[in-house]
């Protein structure tokens, strides 16, 4: 029998193969298995403007951070989206500061004229203003970001309500100046999963060349669970134009690095030829680049990204579930569960990987509730849904502020904390934390109420969590 031996880092690898091996290929002269860390802020020149090795100022461009731009590239496209990476029509990927200077990057691109290679504004040339079409319940940081930073520039957003517009009401709200359509899959914190396949039908259906771009922030699932720029099946077409992630979440899943991510798919490069030339123009002019140790980290945890967030999502399912049976909690949201509004969503969401992996351990697909004896066995967990990411919203019935604050301080394991996606635990209250820049009355009108808590599950055993939460929903009226 002949095995055929591929090199490491081969575009054809699976997906977790590829997050340990695109771009920490052993050193050749020293050996190590582990890329070495490029700190130096410029580098010699062969002669004037000859660049050696491809940088020249780490603002620009730096070794440790092209590493990781590459690995981030080879896990959110195919093989057949990497082949021409180098002939600039392939999917490439750009690192930022944190997921917030990839927002803003994003935003001014809309803004910049077309000869910076932006999308050229309200005109589509000269620059100055633009339309950005977006979810209603986006990320309170995005929301400050797009209304309120970006607002100086002329740019306009529309907040709309994707999840309830049909076909004719979603054409109504793209205008001629649209540049680009923001989602989240799912949203921050309501968990929203919006029509994708039909957006990205009517998006397609319009003229290509003046179409506006989707964006997808994945910030929730990361890579693992879902890749828009991916057909997701076979004759589908990808539902995304540009990923947007936050990597501190998932991606570094540790609570110690801060950086953001966009990845450019081949098609929206064929639509607008400039467009990553436009945003390496905005990052290089904002510099709001990571520092190489950020990046040195990050490629670093997402080694792990495949092990861990299968167990963020297998204790997600279980902890949801379980909330879902108490008396005290009123509304439970986790796209995953069953019995979900946004569950028919996520089979044709879910990525390749994931599917891959959820059969292996004996998912089967379409999905088929079936019964079994309640327990805390794999048999069981599988006839209550899929795990769709580690994030539960829900709501504590009938509470005050007063006691959903009593109930989030009151916890041993869970720590009361902003942000999510960290191998520990982590809750908050949405309306006064990470949504509390959102006015009163949008929050109101959205669903974020004072009685809404985004729980984000750790990797601990499941039954220690579910303990704590027991004790917290015990101590509620006491």
């Amino acid at each position: 029998m002949t095995i055929d031996i591929q090199p490491k880092g081969q575009l054809h690898d699976g997906y977790t193969t590829r997050s340990i091996h695109v771009g920490s290929e052993p050193d050749p002269i020293s050996g190590a298995v582990v890329p070495g860390l490029s700190v130096a802020t410029t580098f010699v020149q062969d002669g004037v403007d000859r660049v050696r090795g491809g940088h020249d100022y780490s603002r620009s461009s730096n070794p440790t951070r092209s590493i990781l731009e590459e690995l981030i590239t080879s896990l959110e496209t195919t093989p057949a989206q990497r082949d021409h990476h180098h002939d600039q029509s392939g999917g490439e990927s750009l690192v930022f500061a944190s997921g917030s200077a990839a927002t803003a990057a994003l935003a001014s691109w809309v803004s910049l004229a077309t000869v910076e290679g932006g999308a050229g504004g309200s005109d589509g040339s000269n620059g100055g203003g633009g339309h950005i079409l977006a979810i209603n319940d986006v990320y309170g940081g995005t929301a400050r970001y797009l209304s309120r930073a970006a607002r100086s520039t002329g740019l306009e957003v529309t907040y709309f309500d994707f999840e309830k517009a049909g076909e004719q009401e979603i054409r109504a709200a793209i205008r001629p100046d649209t540049r680009l359509i923001w989602l989240e899959v799912p949203t921050n914190p309501l968990l929203i999963v919006p029509p994708l396949p039909l957006i990205a039908e009517i998006v397609n259906s319009l003229p290509q060349e003046t179409r506006p771009l989707i964006v997808v922030d994945t910030t929730f699932l990361s890579s693992f669970y879902f890749t828009p720029l991916v057909s997701q099946a076979p004759g589908l077409p990808p539902v995304g134009d540009i990923v947007l992630s936050s990597l501190s979440k998932y991606s570094g899943g540790h609570s110690d690095i801060i950086l953001g991510s966009l990845t450019i798919a081949p098609h929206a490069r064929a639509i607008r030829p400039h467009l990553v030339q436009g945003l390496r123009f905005v990052q290089n002019s904002h510099g709001g680049i990571p520092s190489p140790r950020d990046c040195h980290l990050m490629v670093r945890s997402l080694k792990t990204l495949s092990v861990r967030t299968l167990r963020h999502g297998l204790g997600a399912l279980r902890v949801a579930h379980w909330l879902s049976q108490q008396p005290e909690v009123d509304v439970v949201r986790y796209p995953g569960l069953a019995s979900s509004p946004a569950f028919h969503h996520i089979e044709q969401l879910l990525s390749p990987n994931a599917r891959r992996e959820l059969e292996f351990l004996g998912w089967s697909f379409p999905f088929k509730p079936r019964s079994a004896t309640p327990s805390n066995t794999l048999e069981y967990v599988k006839t209550i849904g899929i795990p769709f990411g580690g994030v539960i919203t829900f709501t504590l019935k009938d509470a005050s502020e007063e006691q959903t604050d009593k109930f989030v301080t009151n916890l041993r394991l869970i720590a009361l904390a902003e942000s999510l996606g960290g191998v520990e635990s982590l809750i908050e209250v949405p309306y006064g934390m990470t949504h509390k820049a959102i006015p009163a009355d949008h929050r109101a009108a959205i669903g974020i109420t004072p009685n809404l808590v985004r729980l984000s599950v750790g990797i601990e055993d499941v039954e220690d969590l579910i303990a704590d939460l027991e004790r917290g929903l015990q101590r509620l009226n006491n």
